[in-house]
């Protein structure tokens, strides 16, 4: 299945014509299901529409379910969009520089008819200047319900989570961590570009392609990565990082650490999406890429699917970490670092907000 779901997402993003074979009528289900855990229901949809109109049959209830779920997530995003602008416009009438990260910023990086087909989540947004002025806006317009290192949870934005982010990405090794956030205090609003078509601001490409990287790996080591972020990283790679930079993005691969995990990805990339060696970063790296691949299709978005954590992790502190270390411990073999850093990374910041806000 998971060969037949590839070959789907192949053709999502025009890098294949169409399937090897017929799927029957149950792979079909098995499909959309395997494309919901993965977060790529609407961006697989793209691609059975294309099937369908080259007469590939496929079950009337299942495309009219399918056809359904793609109408509500091109809806969300279009809202998504119109959301965006208005937290920006808003941040930004109060002085205070900001762009959209992730999300929305990512999707506007796909090609048609696949960006308003992402998936959207919640909005993120960096807001340059310290966290506490952030937190004080944030009460200002709605409140505050929760805060951490990384950034704070915004309440009454339409029907949206917000995060208003004072750290744009984090790392559990330290070190990398420190590199990151000094970059992120050096660069400040020259790692943020405007895009008027979208009607908010945006991460630079090099900016961009470090916050989308670093997110990846942070998830595989939190709880899972799942295929919608390795497509939000192939478009950020082929659409939103020019020729001319990548030279550039490669010498930041290497000063933030992310070789291996880069390396990895590119292999993932040109397995899933086929993507150019012309695009790539590094060298695919095979072994580390086929176990990526493997913790991908185990977790499924975020990790939501995996079987190996076990339930009630978030009941309590002591089991979040005790689920947290387990899983990273299966990760040993390949980022050994990251993992021996990961217990520090917890401790440090779990007491910031108790210590150092």
């Amino acid at each position: 299945m998971s060969e037949l779901l590839f070959e789907l997402i192949g053709v999502a993003v025009r890098r294949r014509e169409g399937l090897s074979r017929e799927p029957t009528e149950k792979e079909w289900q098995e499909l959309y299901q395997a494309a919901g855990r993965q977060a790529l229901t609407g961006v697989c949809f793209a691609a059975v529409q294309q099937l369908k109109t080259q007469g590939m049959p496929i079950p009337k209830a299942l495309f009219m379910q399918w056809l359904s779920a793609a109408i509500k997530i091109q809806q969300r995003n279009e809202a998504m969009n119109k959301w965006s602008a208005e937290l920006c416009q808003n941040i930004l009438a109060d002085n205070i520089p900001c762009c959209v990260l992730k999300g929305q910023a990512v999707a506007a990086l796909y090609d048609e008819p696949l960006r308003l087909l992402r998936l959207s989540g919640d909005i993120d947004a960096w807001m340059i200047t310290d966290h506490r002025k952030v937190i004080d806006w944030g009460n200002q317009h709605g409140g505050i319900w929760f805060f951490d290192y990384h950034h704070a949870d915004l309440s009454g934005f339409h029907d949206v989570d917000v995060e208003l982010h004072y750290r744009p990405t984090l790392s559990r090794n330290l070190l990398r961590n420190a590199k990151l956030q000094r970059w992120f205090r050096k660069e400040r609003e020259a790692l943020v570009v405007n895009r008027e078509q979208m009607g908010f601001p945006v991460p630079r490409p090099d900016f961009d392609l470090i916050l989308t990287l670093n997110h990846n790996f942070w998830h595989l080591l939190y709880e899972g990565v799942g295929l919608r972020q390795m497509m939000d990283l192939y478009y950020v790679l082929r659409h939103g990082l020019p020729a001319e930079e990548r030279e550039k993005a490669k010498q930041l691969v290497r000063r933030f650490s992310l070789q291996r995990f880069c390396g990895a990805s590119m292999w993932v990339l040109q397995e899933v999406f086929g993507l150019e060696r012309e695009y790539m970063l590094d060298e695919p790296d095979e072994a580390a890429g086929r176990f990526l691949l493997s913790e991908i299709m185990k977790a499924g978005n975020f990790g939501k699917y995996d079987k190996r954590l076990k339930q009630g992790r978030y009941s309590n502190r002591l089991k979040l970490m005790a689920s947290w270390l387990k899983h990273t411990s299966r990760l040993f073999r390949q980022y050994p670092v990251d993992v021996m850093w990961t217990p520090f990374g917890i401790v440090y910041i779990s007491l910031w907000r108790r210590f150092f806000s």
